[in-house]
């Protein structure tokens, strides 16, 4: 489940953003797919955390592995790393997750819209690389708010993109410090889309990623528009869910309930009351899941039910067709039958 990763280099994208990129110590290959993260486990002060980053190397395009991590004001682990990661150092990760992935692609053109902001570039770098390499028919437009060019990360590459694929990628820069100032709102948002709109509205995809009430906007408004779930894509980078699930409860169902977790060509067999979540009472029993946040919003602990029932508390990641092919959360994930199988 985990991995050993080698710094290889360390690339200033801007004055408080940098790319890590890597190689496995053992010489493997990594499966990954483009828009997916990896989640490092950092021991600060006696304690281990656990951080996801998202990927900004591109599989089948970029040789190395590749994370761009900028410093939070307030982020006592992303000031860590970048003041303490060295090329040659070896950091571990759990194996790559994330489901901010391009799935299902229509056969004739369509239109993608990638929204981004600030560090929320980070995965839609990642997939823009791959939607160019691999689907021509694809018409891309990134809009992409930042305070300045300056701090506009990636900015030299996606020029780069932007000449070398000039009838197929449209990007529009939004800068709210240069001055006029130009946020993206939901008054901007639709009239952009409606003109940028080329093909089906129905085949069109949306990929978001930024600051919560950014994405907040967006998808609200892409929805009052008419898209549906399933054409909007999005990757939270901040876990504020404490209070939501403190809100909402844990089940008043005590009784114990078995749960078989198949974990490769490992079993393991859980007893556990309703009450409690299954990655919680599995860790607390030996039983090594992957996890990262805890709070139903990153996806890394993604299981798939295949026998019996469970309610997830709160779910921030998988779609409602996701759920009725029987993935589930185990982070927020509760045990409603007698019996109960997930695989992972």
């Amino acid at each position: 489940m985990y991995l050993q990763l080698r710094i290889t280099a360390i690339v200033k994208e801007t004055p408080d953003t940098f790319t890590y990129r890597f190689q496995p110590m053992n010489g493997e290959k990594i499966d990954y797919e483009a828009g997916q993260f990896l989640t490092f486990l950092i021991e600060l002060h006696g304690v281990e955390y656990r951080r996801s980053y998202s990927f900004s190397s591109t599989p089948g395009i970029d040789q190395d592995l590749a994370v761009t991590i900028r410093r939070k004001e307030n982020g006592e682990i992303s000031r860590h790393i970048l003041d303490y990661w060295k090329v040659g150092d070896i950091v571990t990760t759990l194996q790559p997750s994330g489901r901010f992935t391009l799935d299902e692609v229509p056969s004739v053109p369509f239109d993608i819209f990638l929204l981004g902001a600030g560090s929320g570039i980070t995965p839609l770098f990642s997939l823009l690389k791959y939607i160019l390499h691999h689907h021509a028919h694809a018409h891309v437009k990134l809009v992409y708010s930042s305070p300045t060019q300056e701090r506009t990360i990636f900015h030299k590459q996606l020029q780069s993109l932007q000449e070398q694929y000039a009838e197929q990628l449209h990007i529009i820069y939004l800068f709210s410090a240069e001055g006029i100032i130009r946020r993206l709102s939901n008054g901007l948002l639709e009239p952009l889309v409606k003109e940028q709109t080329k093909y089906a509205a129905h085949l069109t995809q949306f990929f978001v990623c930024g600051p919560p009430e950014y994405m907040r906007m967006a998808l609200l408004t892409l929805t009052f528009m008419g898209y549906s779930q399933q054409q909007q894509h999005k990757e939270n980078f901040v876990v504020e869910t404490g209070p939501q699930l403190a809100r909402i409860g844990t089940p008043t169902d005590s009784t114990i309930k078995t749960v078989l977790i198949k974990k490769g060509h490992e079993s393991y067999e859980l007893k556990l009351p309703g009450n409690k979540n299954i990655l919680s009472e599995a860790l607390a029993h030996g039983i090594t899941l992957p996890y990262s946040c805890k709070g139903g919003v990153c996806g890394s602990c993604t299981a798939r039910c295949t026998q019996g029932k469970i309610w997830m508390a709160l779910n921030e990641v998988l779609t409602d067709k996701e759920m009725a092919q029987g993935y589930l959360l185990t982070c927020t994930g509760y045990a409603v039958s007698e019996t109960v199988i997930i695989e992972l």
